[in-house]
């Protein structure tokens, strides 16, 4: 009986059971149950929207030595995530403050006052949701320069992203959330311009499943370029501004 106890499964139980089967004091018919037990526990076990802190609470309360495993590396997924976004925060603050001077050569206050101007006077739904857009990025960029009121502007970004989940339904444009995510974030929402341009946010407010359809799609690879996206596509489209990003400010 003994040989049906591989060193997987023996890998698999805790140390006091391990210990008393190699001693010859628990059976292995004790042993495989508590490994199928922990194997079972762990596969169905979801990381979905726990944070590091939870996963790291959890990793050293448990005597499940397989979730143990899955834990440890979901761990080390967040920090690998929290790495990434660092790194692409910092891309994002330097850029910021050189679209509130220069964005299309005007300036991004001045760019959204003037697309605001521009859906009042036609109402256009097109006009609106580029507007939203525009927005709803700029608060993204915001939230992490302003950390005092990061939450009340994060908070701004997830309602822009509910209302124009509303105004997108009345469009052909393609939309949706992958939970296919590079950082700490629970899903994405990617929002596609009628020429085909990506945009995307990470996200992790639950409400938000429930206003975006799933969708099947790769990341085009563009650290940092969502405002740039929208900035260009309003120069293009709306004519707004004196010069064109080409998808290539710093």
């Amino acid at each position: 009986m003994a040989d049906s106890v591989s060193n997987e499964i023996l890998a698999g139980v805790g140390k006091k059971l391990r210990n008393g089967f190699l001693t010859g004091k628990v059976p292995a018919s004790k042993v495989i149950e508590s490994y199928r037990k922990n194997m079972k526990e762990a596969t169905q076990f979801s990381m979905f929207g726990l944070s590091i802190f939870d996963l790291i609470r959890m990793e050293e309360e448990t005597h499940n030595p397989i979730l143990r495993a899955k834990l440890k590396e979901g761990i080390e997924l967040h920090k690998q995530k929290s790495r990434n976004s660092n790194s692409q925060n910092k891309i994002s603050l330097e850029k910021l403050e050189n679209f509130r001077e220069n964005a299309l050569g005007i300036g991004l206050r001045k760019v959204i006052s003037l697309m605001k101007t521009l859906v009042k006077k036609t109402n256009d739904i097109e006009a609106r949701i580029v507007l939203m857009l525009l927005e709803t990025e700029f608060a993204n960029l915001s939230a992490k320069k302003l950390h005092k009121f990061k939450n009340v502007i994060y908070e701004r970004k997830t309602i822009l992203l509910e209302q124009l989940s509303d105004l997108l339904y009345e469009t052909e444009w393609k939309h949706g959330i992958s939970y296919n995510t590079g950082k700490n974030a629970s899903y994405i929402v990617y929002i596609y311009l009628p020429n085909g341009t990506q945009l995307s946010w990470h996200c992790n407010e639950y409400q938000m499943m429930y206003c975006y359809p799933e969708i099947q799609c790769e990341w085009d690879g563009q650290i940092c370029m969502t405002m740039e996206k929208i900035l260009n596509y309003i120069f293009t489209r709306f004519k707004i501004g004196t010069l064109s990003l080409n998808c290539a400010a710093a």
